[in-house]
């Protein structure tokens, strides 16, 4: 019985831990100038693989994210990271604002 118990808790940390997926945005948000953040939003995504291999991410920066929105003018930059399968996979954005 206590083996089947330890089992079913081993069993359902593993889950939790590798089923939750959570989203942050990073606090390090940048704002470029003081001013309204702006109409327009540009983003670029890549994929980070277990900490280790980035998909895109020479796609992935700020002057792509601006080119994305059609922004000349960025006011407000933003970062963030979804986290899949409990970080084995994690989505990284760079969003930007302006005009």
């Amino acid at each position: 019985m206590k083996k089947q118990i330890f089992t079913l808790a081993v069993s359902a940390a593993i889950a939790a831990l590798t089923l939750g997926s959570c989203a942050t945005i990073n606090t390090g948000a940048a704002l470029a100038e003081k001013g309204p953040i702006g109409q327009r939003i540009g983003e670029s995504n890549s994929t980070i693989i277990m900490g280790l291999i980035s998909l895109n991410a020479k796609d992935n920066n700020l002057q792509k994210a601006a080119e994305n929105g059609g922004i000349k003018n960025v006011t407000q930059v933003e970062y963030i990271d979804d986290l899949i399968l409990g970080g084995m996979l994690i989505k990284h954005t760079t969003r930007v604002y302006g005009e």
